[in-house]
């Protein structure tokens, strides 16, 4: 409101008139030179108040010092204007906002008044119309300052109810004060961390609840556009709390930040509770042996005893992270700096590192939990460390299982051919040629018969050592059957192709003595170049293997991959093409292997086989004609066909009143692994020709979960929920392991047959197959043995807890109806 129509309407309210204002001006006149006297005598006895001993800012009393006289000469000045009217609210508001209590408006004017009858009586003016006049301008003066007092309320209120709805609801201890740090509001989990009722804290200095020394420094920062943090101490002040908490304080910006006053948000989080949680680890770890560490003063890990010992790092002496990154593995300290760093982020922090101590390598797991602020700066931390040297042990021996042959060392197929095939990606890099060359020994099997299957492996051991000892430093040499191996070789510019092939011939062909016995070797070996015959790994091999198999027929030797050679791949060019048109004419037959349980004999299952027979060719072997359908990428069309041809069977068996439906296992390749659509596709191709998923088990290799684990795995739940049962063929020759299979869905792992047809004779396969019973049982998985043709086998699998098994012992693959009239009937 307009300060002159509104002292013009109080005026007329008081009655104060323009005569009143002559009088007041005659009085002041009269009075003189002892107003300054009066004043003195005013402030005496304002000190005698209680309220005058709070303590006010020296800022406040200077203020108040010299504001008081001019309220109190204008007053009597009788010039009660409009200037008058907006210099009273402007000085009404300042003692407002000081804090300065209306009751000492009230002693002034009653001290004023008291003490200027006297004055009033000798300046010869009409007594009563004198008080009349004083009287009136003080109740003007006092309805003025009474409003600049309801509008700061009023503001404080507002203020109030701001803070109340932002901050009443939060967990942590929350304050908002004042510059010189007044509570302006204070949230109920401050009230319950110092035993307070917070609503009656408002206006009071925080000094008198807690001890605001150790927050001094953290202030200073704070008005200098920081936001610092710090855990600190908080005593309060009647002694009967004592709070460890991370306390942050931030000045509160306003938009009219120089009119506005100063404002500080305090918030500080009780670390009572993790105090306990550290004392609870510090226990916990002794009976674990599980080290732990925190940060609290940033920058700096506190470590315990079990800690430091498992870092190497000295008791009792905090590290900071580059302390630690020196104590981590030289190829694993970036790895884990990079993690911490992201932890920052993320406020998560995991991972396994090796670290020096004592002159050997340990493994560690470090997890950890982290706070940090919006600049990602760490505010505090606390974590575990744990020592996973024997876990990585382990790990490393099922890597061996699943990766390298267990007689030779040498790399299995799988991990060969990979490994092969990054070898020609370098020489590609460097412009250098390969041989790859594929050796099979002559008439190993002889050997096996003749003397056994632990003499044959001593032969397989000294060839496998020849081999090695020919092969450079970036050759590769890896064992892929009983008796056969590739070598990858990168030749020297104008070496003979062949040259590193007749070195191993001549190798292989010194004899070998194994308990006095000696043994004249030789090698059928199969060469193709790179990159004159190709540039794929898998390529190259199928051409060496073609020139290995035609030497081989001719008595042995060494042989170049030739045109003549490529000319016999025509066949299988050929079966390509007819491959297609035989799927689309129904020219393939689906035949069931028998799967036996094998504690009581029982049919449990049958394998779906495709079987090809052509007037042209015959009989075409599935080894044959099922990659070719895979090069040709028919394999989505072998498997449907297969599903929907198997469907179809279950429900002729069921219409004609089966005493028994047996679970079909149907192949599935790992494109269609990697087919989102596939699920969908499949519980469509069943349920249409009359079958139900849950009488379907898909069978998986190694290679199609674990080309792209993330995927697989989707590919391979969706399956599960559509009703489906997967199991994983020929475990073992792949290169997965159980504790990677262990995220699939699957419910059986096919034990390859390689292992199954030595296991009893060969303690090396016996031991495989042993850990893969064994392992497959504490993960709740069924295990089904391949390729049982004898029966001290199923007796040797039965001992270990096998559940199934299949096998020429049993039953060969035979046409549906032939499976109806022997088992189902």
């Amino acid at each position: 409101m307009d300060a002159l129509p509104d002292l013009q309407r109080r005026k007329l309210a008081l009655s104060l008139t323009p005569a009143d204002e002559a009088l007041l001006q005659q009085l002041c006149a009269h009075i003189g030179t002892a107003a300054p006297a009066l004043l003195a005598g005013f402030e005496q006895r304002l000190a005698a108040f209680d309220e005058a001993q709070s303590p006010l800012p020296d800022s406040a009393r200077l203020l108040l010092h010299e504001t008081l006289p001019q309220v109190l000469d204008r007053l009597l000045s009788g010039a009660l204007d409009a200037d008058y009217g907006r210099e009273r609210c402007r000085i009404g508001a300042e003692h407002a906002q000081m804090g300065i209590s209306p009751v000492w408006y009230l002693g002034a004017y009653a001290h004023y008044l008291t003490h200027l009858m006297p004055q009033l009586e000798a300046s010869g003016l009409p007594p009563t119309r004198a008080v009349q006049a004083l009287l009136k301008a003080a109740l003007l003066d006092l309805s003025l300052a009474l409003d600049c007092y309801v509008t700061h309320r009023d503001a404080n209120l507002a203020e109030m109810h701001d803070h109340h709805g932002a901050l009443a609801h939060l967990p942590m201890a929350t304050l908002v004060v004042t510059g010189e740090l007044d509570i302006v509001y204070a949230n109920p989990a401050f009230g319950g961390m110092f035993g307070t009722e917070s609503a009656l804290l408002r206006g009071l200095p925080l000094g008198h609840v807690i001890d605001t020394m150790p927050l001094q420094a953290l202030v200073r920062q704070a008005m200098e556009a920081d936001v610092p943090a710090q855990t600190l101490t908080l005593q309060a002040t009647n002694g009967q709390a004592s709070v460890p908490a991370l306390v942050t304080v931030q000045r509160i910006r306003h938009q009219a930040a120089d009119a506005a006053p100063v404002r500080m948000l305090l918030v500080m989080e009780d670390r009572r509770a993790q105090a306990q949680l550290t004392r609870d680890l510090f226990n916990a770890q002794t009976v674990a042996g599980i080290g732990t560490w925190q940060v609290q003063t940033p920058g700096m890990f506190e470590l315990t005893p079990q800690a430091a010992r498992l870092f190497g790092w000295t008791p009792g002496v905090p590290a900071t992270l580059q302390d630690l990154l020196g104590c981590v593995h030289p190829e694993d300290r970036v790895r884990v700096e990079q993690e911490w760093h992201a932890a920052l982020t993320t406020g998560r922090f995991r991972e396994e590192c090796r670290v020096h101590t004592s002159a050997r390598i340990r493994w560690l797991e470090l997890r950890g939990s982290l706070e940090a602020d919006s600049t990602r700066r760490l505010i505090h931390a606390h974590g575990t460390v744990l020592d996973i040297t024997e876990r990585k042990r382990a790990e490393h021996t099922m890597e061996r299982l699943a990766f390298y042959d267990t007689l030779t060392g040498l790399p299995n197929r799988t991990n060969g051919t990979m490994l092969a095939q990054r070898l020609l990606e370098h020489a590609r890099a460097q412009q250098c040629g390969a041989s790859v060359m594929y050796v099979d020994l002559d008439r190993f099997k002889d050997i096996n018969d003749a003397h056994g299957q632990s003499v044959g492996d001593a032969v397989l051991l000294s060839v496998a050592h020849r081999l090695g000892g020919l092969c450079g430093p970036r050759d590769v040499l890896c064992r892929v059957g009983s008796d056969e191996f590739i070598c990858v070789h990168l030749r020297e510019p104008g070496e003979d192709p062949q040259l590193q092939g007749q070195r191993i011939a001549e190798a292989i062909s010194t004899p070998v003595t194994v308990e006095h016995l000696t043994f004249h070797t030789s090698a059928s070996i199969g060469v193709a170049l790179f990159p004159e015959h190709g540039d794929e790994v898998e390529h190259l091999l199928q051409q060496a293997n073609a020139a290995m198999g035609d030497v081989k027929a001719r008595g042995g030797g060494v042989l170049l991959y030739t045109t003549a050679l490529g000319e016999r791949l025509q066949r299988r060019l050929a079966l390509g093409a007819r491959l297609a048109q035989a799927l689309a004419q129904g020219e393939l037959q689906l035949y069931y292997q028998p799967k036996v349980h094998l504690p009581s004999g029982e049919l449990s299952g049958v394998e779906a086989l495709a079987r090809w027979h052509t007037s042209e060719w015959g009989w075409i072997s599935p080894a044959e004609f099922v990659p070719i359908a895979e090069e040709r990428g028919l394999v989505g069309a072998l498997v449907e066909w297969g599903l929907a041809r198997a469907s179809a069977d279950l429900r002729q068996w069921k219409a004609q009143g089966a005493r028994r439906l047996p679970h079909i296992a149907v192949n599935v390749s790992a494109a269609q692994m990697m087919d989102e659509r596939f699920p969908e596709r499949a519980l469509q191709i069943v349920r249409s020709h009359g079958a139900e998923p849950a009488q379907i088990d898909l069978e998986l290799t190694e290679s199609a979960l674990m080309n792209d684990p993330d995927r697989a795995r989707q590919i391979a739940s969706q399956l599960v929920a559509a009703g489906f049962r997967l199991s994983i063929d020929d475990f073992g020759t792949g290169y997965s392991s159980l504790a990677r299979l262990q995220g699939f869905p699957v419910a059986q792992l096919k034990i390859d047959m390689s292992f199954v047809r030595t296991m009893v004779s060969d303690s090396g396969s016996h031991a495989i197959v042993a850990t893969i019973i064994s392992m497959a049982r504490a993960l709740r998985l069924q295990t089904v043995a391949e390729g049982v043709e004898e029966e001290s086998q199923a007796q040797a699998l039965t001992q270990l807890q096998c559940d199934e098994a299949q096998g020429y012992l049993f039953a060969k693959p035979m046409p549906a109806d032939a499976l109806w009239e022997q088992w189902l009937r």
